[in-house]
């Protein structure tokens, strides 16, 4: 798949699931428009951990579908103690997987949102001073077994994660 069509599923997957997303679905990035690389001089930031027992530490499975989406969209969201996060994003139709995004980078969940900083996607450095990179949702519950959450943006829809073992992969 190219650099653009990977973004434009990228977008299409920040703006459907986080996209803990898990943003307001970060700006659309206009159809045309380059993509910024991360500068030669850009270092990956160091994560801050967050306050200690925050109950969103841990892997979160999302599992649901989207309207003009073949297939299901299956989310791994890894929230680190230490301030670090992974967030693997696929559309799978039936045994196929049509596409696959794995992203790293910071969180953070100040007064009740859950803020995810991209820095890198698919293993490359990404400009992550573009705000694309920036994702924040309004967590509606969150407790040892589930979160509801969704995008900071007028109409968004609430997404439910599960909680799921560290050693959890998507299938």
């Amino acid at each position: 798949m190219s650099p653009l069509g990977i973004r434009r599923v990228r977008l299409s997957v920040m703006c459907a699931v986080t996209t803990v997303a898990l943003a307001g679905c970060a700006i659309p990035r206009p159809d045309g428009s380059a993509v910024i690389p991360a500068p030669q001089h850009l270092t990956e930031p160091i994560c801050i951990a967050p306050p200690a027992g925050s109950m969103l530490v841990g892997a979160w499975y999302i599992l649901r579908k989207q309207t003009g989406v073949v297939g299901e969209i299956q989310t791994l969201l890894t929230l680190n103690p230490d301030g670090k996060m992974t967030h693997q994003t696929r559309v799978k139709q039936g045994r196929n997987i049509r596409s696959e995004l794995r992203e790293a980078g910071c969180w953070d969940a100040p007064a009740g949102k859950l803020v995810l900083r991209t820095h890198r996607s698919n293993g490359e450095l990404v400009d992550y001073r573009d705000p694309i990179y920036v994702s924040t949702y309004i967590i509606d519950r969150n407790d040892a077994k589930r979160a509801v959450f969704r995008e900071d943006k007028a109409d968004s829809r609430p997404m439910t994660a599960q909680k799921v073992h560290a050693s959890f992969r998507l299938q």
